[in-house]
């Protein structure tokens, strides 16, 4: 390659939008942990030398959490508050300051072998939520190591304007702590869609492209750089008309997103007047606190297990419970709100299940409603909360991977022995909380007549219907292909799920990532779908591709989608039918 050769590299696109800057390498050179012995009469020393790293560290956390909530980047302030809340972790202050007692060696040794022993239990689970707490862990690890070895900090307050960031991996509190003037996009080599750093760079409106080899680049230091989130593509050295294009699209790209703003409080309606639902997926309460302004139809999808896996003995106080589920309807001003169940099990950390053995294929082991109904004594135990909470507000619950119809009936009759047990002890609760199935998998699609006869509405959960019916790890970096839930099967399986919900006069919603992306809106719409729910962020976005949107047209896309026998020609079809409304 030429010194001025323009360089195209293909990534995986983890925030939209569009970057111009300056190439900013952030490649760390580990330096080595110092370990020596320590005598017993100078353990209380190195305890208060943990315990003042602890300190500092939380007050680095606190300004930050306030920088961001000043910035109106709730979402991330509220991740940082996890960081917060994981330095009264038991693990993080008493644990370690038995081992420092026990190993008899300076702090920053024990620290680094204790979180490194950590991290490689737990850096075999391929569940994506015990691999976001993971690097959540080593992010506030390397926090404390920074304030008990300053000299192996790596922090972001020398790089210049308009600085495109290049790493390995980037963490939650580092990418929290960049301003947006300062920081034009990410790029790295590691990291997903899913990942806290994901979710605060689009919190903050920062391109992130990941998968890129950013140590074959290293020379490039200084030189221009296009980073476009919307496709994944990492331009190296632009030429001039390459600019020029980047520009344009990024003034269209900043006119949408004010328009869009402008438009958050219409109706979700088709130009030939049929309206839709548009609900938020919600994982934490702090996300509650900036929902007015995206004026969501109500909440489609509660993970209520989020709250709860910072503290795991909450799972059985159910007075704890109860308080937060009164808290969410109160934040959620009496709107509609699907509470799902815990959808914990499998590889979803054992440890605090203390599962009797390891399971050999974890993600189709016990996990979701089969954890659930193992564990009775969890299950009655939130079933009790909701109820007692649904007094206060319009909630209803949802079960997660539901494979058999013999499941729901399970649940339905835990669900009388919860009422017995509530009204024996004269504890006020709703009686009537509607119960509805996610479908996530092709066995509970093949079944879903009978499931819409017996619940009281249905949710489809793309995100793993695609994993199971297709046998891809969602989790992967390879595998985020928009091609693979306009896979026929999965068009047809939605088809089959909307068609037998209508049929039995029961509400359907999706709520996969798809629920969101303006190229299946149309095909969603054909397809018979009214009520959509996303990422907060994301409701103006769906609200005005369904202003966009014709229904007759909508099915006609949706007849010739389920016409066509490869994924490629759908995804053809899908882009077309976008471009005629862009």
């Amino acid at each position: 390659m030429q010194e001025d050769e323009e360089l195209r590299l293909q990534g995986v696109p983890v925030s939209e939008g569009v970057a111009i800057g300056i190439p900013y390498f952030c490649i760390s050179s580990e330096e080595n942990i110092p370990e020596f012995p320590i005598s017993i009469g100078e353990v209380d020393d190195e305890i208060a030398r943990y315990r003042k790293a602890l300190f500092s560290s939380r007050e680095d956390l606190e300004l930050l959490q306030t920088n961001l909530e000043s910035e109106g980047s709730k979402d991330a302030a509220s991740i940082i508050n996890s960081h917060i809340q994981m330095l009264e972790d038991p693990m993080i202050t008493t644990d370690m300051e038995i081992k420092i007692r026990q190993m008899l060696l300076n702090t920053e040794s024990v620290f680094h072998t204790f979180i490194t022993d950590y991290e490689q239990k737990f850096s075999q689970t391929s569940d994506l939520f015990f691999q976001e707490r993971l690097v959540d862990i080593i992010d506030l690890s390397k926090r404390i190591l920074g304030h008990l070895c300053p000299h192996n900090t790596i922090s972001f307050t020398e790089i210049p304007n308009n600085a495109v960031i290049f790493a390995k991996e980037l963490v939650p509190s580092q990418t929290a702590s960049v301003h947006t003037s300062q920081i034009s996009a990410f790029v790295t080599f590691l990291g997903g869609g899913n990942s806290h750093a994901a979710v605060i760079a689009r919190a903050k409106g920062i391109p992130y492209v990941a998968n890129i080899d950013i140590h074959q680049l290293q020379h490039l230091q200084g030189k221009c750089v296009v980073v476009d989130g919307q496709t994944g593509e990492v331009i190296i050295n632009p030429t001039t008309a390459t600019l020029e294009k980047y520009r344009q699209i990024k003034t269209r790209l900043k006119t949408k997103y004010q328009l869009l703003q402008k438009e958050v409080y219409q109706d979700a309606e088709t130009i030939d007047g049929y309206c839709v639902d548009v609900f938020a997926n919600i994982s934490n309460l702090g996300e509650m606190d900036t929902l007015d302004q995206y004026s969501p139809a109500g909440i489609g999808l509660f993970r209520s297990e989020y709250l709860f896996f910072q503290n795991c003995t909450l799972f059985s106080a159910e007075e704890d419970q109860y308080k937060a589920y009164v808290e969410l309807i109160y934040k959620a001003k009496k709107l509609p709100t699907v509470i799902r169940v815990f959808d914990v099990g499998g590889d979803k950390n054992p440890d605090l299940f203390k599962m009797e053995e390891k399971e050999p294929n974890p993600v189709l082991g016990c996990r979701g409603i089969r954890f659930l109904l193992k564990h009775k004594d969890i299950f009655k135990t939130q079933l009790k909360a909701i109820l007692r909470a649904a007094v206060h507000g319009d909630i209803r619950i949802l079960l997660p991977m539901i494979s058999d119809i013999n499941e729901l009936f399970q649940t339905k009759e835990i669900l009388s022995e919860v009422k017995a047990e509530l009204k024996r002890k004269q504890i006020v609760f709703n009686a009537k909380v509607p119960l509805g199935c996610m479908i996530e998998v092709p066995s509970a699609v093949l079944i879903c007549d009978t499931l819409a006869k017996e619940s009281d509405f249905l949710s489809i959960g793309t995100n793993d219907l695609v994993q199971y019916t297709l046998g891809i790890d969602r989790s992967h970096p390879s595998m985020s292909d928009l091609c693979y839930p306009a896979h026929p099967s999965i068009i047809r399986m939605i088809k089959m799920v909307i068609t037998e919900s209508k049929r039995h006069n029961k509400p359907v919603t999706i709520c996969g990532e798809i629920a969101s992306n303006p190229l299946f809106i149309p095909l969603l719409l054909g397809l018979g779908l009214r009520e959509f729910s996303c990422a907060p962020r994301n409701i103006p976005l769906v609200k005005r591709a369904v202003r966009q949107n014709v229904l007759l047209d909508a099915i006609q896309i949706a007849e010739k989608a389920l016409s066509l026998n490869t994924s490629h020609q759908i995804f053809q079809l899908l882009i077309e039918a976008y471009n005629k409304t862009d």
